[in-house]
């Protein structure tokens, strides 16, 4: 059953929350020129290495975050399927390889490509959200699919009517599209690198993709999710329990009638 809002999801939340915020500071300090990446002159003539490290922490648009945002909301299955460790070592994974990833490709063979006119980064950690949707993809099943018929003169209840069949992850998939689309060609670069690290990390193409944060920082998350399991479970078991014992008991025959019942044949 889908659980609303973060519940088991802490990463989600604090990452979601930590985006916001980072990003509204940025908007009212007034430092967002700081965010973004541009080959030339941030890199090859000021030599601003320091860019690579921060051009995933905020976004610098409310339409960018707002779609980052209901994204990253619907991402949370993904830890709840990994697991608190696991995700955050998957997030912590994404953010460094992306983050190199993206300008060397920018600087060293989209530039060129472009005669030079590519040379742009916007702000976001869109390559994470679309590393993290790469999972969703991969892992997470359609609960329902509905079409959109294509001729308003269809029959109702008509399966094959012309149209065309979606699920309800079309509406993640359309949130994504809308925040890859926001300032092209580079959050297109940027949403396309995250996908294809989060399928190399997926099939173990990367180096050191087993990686995982050390336990100790997840002692607490962890006693919480099994206190969770515990307490599901035992609510669980007191239902079927209940249901047992309000159940009519059947009276245990006779072993006379047992014998007789026997030799005519009725069990």
């Amino acid at each position: 059953m889908q659980q609303s809002g973060f519940r088991s999801a802490p990463v989600s939340k604090a990452f979601l929350f930590t985006l916001v915020a980072t990003s509204l500071l940025a908007s009212i300090v007034d430092v967002k020129h700081y965010f973004h990446i541009q080959i030339v002159p941030h890199l090859w003539v000021y030599r601003q290495l320091w860019r690579v490290l921060i051009w995933q922490t905020c976004y610098a648009n409310a339409g960018e975050l707002l779609f980052a945002s209901l994204v990253i909301y619907h991402l949370r299955t993904i830890e709840r399927l990994f697991g608190t460790r696991k995700f955050s070592s998957f997030l912590v994974y994404s953010f460094i390889a992306t983050s190199v990833i993206a300008p060397i490709l920018l600087a060293l063979i989209f530039r060129p490509f472009t005669a030079w006119h590519m040379n742009y980064l916007p702000p976001g950690p869109t390559p994470i959200i679309f590393a993290a949707l790469a999972q969703y993809h991969a892992s997470i099943p359609g609960i329902y699919k509905f079409k959109l018929l294509t001729t308003s003169s269809s029959a109702d209840g008509d399966a094959d009517a012309p149209g065309i069949t979606l699920s309800d992850k079309f509406y993640v998939y359309f949130l994504s599209a809308q925040l890859a689309l926001c300032q092209p060609p580079g959050s297109m670069l940027s949403a396309a690198v995250g996908w294809v690290v989060g399928y190399a990390w997926r099939m173990d193409l990367l180096p050191k993709s087993k990686w995982r944060l050390p336990s100790w920082l997840f002692t607490d998350s962890q006693a919480g999710e099994f206190e969770t399991l515990r307490r599901r479970l035992r609510d669980q078991d007191g239902v079927t329990t209940g249901a047992a014992q309000t159940a009519v008991p059947t009276a245990p025959r006779p072993l006379v009638r047992q014998v007789l019942d026997q030799f005519r044949g009725s069990f």
